[in-house]
């Protein structure tokens, strides 16, 4: 089991009102570094991280990060899924380095932003089922809210060689491939 791993560590904003349990400090931001994932069945993605203050915070949740002070998003508008268990890898994917992503909310607005890196779910019951497997990419959006997205719900953007135009009538694929099945 894992439940924590390090990530690239980030230069964040952290949202006052949770160091003072959503009581006060609405609309003040408080200067950190991200530096680990804490993942736990059926919560949201949550961060560790260092305060300027040299205060460290855990289970720092996804809605309560920011890249720079901005307006909150809900957290339903953070990300499309709860974390899938304890065992995970973070990963900052080469290819998608600084990549700008649209991502598509459950309120159906798109959203621009750029890609920090991603979790991957292992050993857990949904990891396994090919069409219920999702990651978290984390993305800082343009705003400065961060969110944690799967693939069906971005679309990535590189004017060098990428024309935006995915099909949207594909399908998530539900086989298992093996050759000795």
């Amino acid at each position: 089991m894992f439940a924590l791993g390090e990530t690239p560590y980030t230069k964040i904003f952290i949202r006052n009102e949770f160091l003072f349990d959503e009581r006060k400090g609405h609309g003040e931001f408080t200067p950190a570094v991200v530096f680990a994932y804490r993942a736990e069945p059926a919560r949201v993605p949550m961060f560790q991280v260092m305060l300027d203050s040299g205060a460290q915070w855990a289970r720092v949740p996804i809605h309560m990060i920011c890249s720079r002070p901005c307006v909150a998003l809900p957290i339903e508008q953070t990300c499309w899924w709860d974390s899938y268990g304890y065992d995970f890898t973070v990963l900052a994917l080469p290819f998608l380095k600084n990549h700008a992503v649209t991502a598509l909310g459950r309120d159906g607005v798109i959203r621009k932003g750029n890609y920090l890196f991603s979790v991957d779910w292992i050993k857990t019951g949904w990891s396994e089922i090919p069409d219920q497997h999702k990651n978290h990419h984390i993305i800082a959006l343009e705003t400065g809210q961060w969110i944690g997205y799967p693939n069906n719900r971005l679309v990535w953007q590189d004017p060098s060689w990428i024309t935006p135009a995915p099909n949207k009538e594909w399908q998530t694929p539900s086989r298992t491939y093996s050759v000795e099945r």
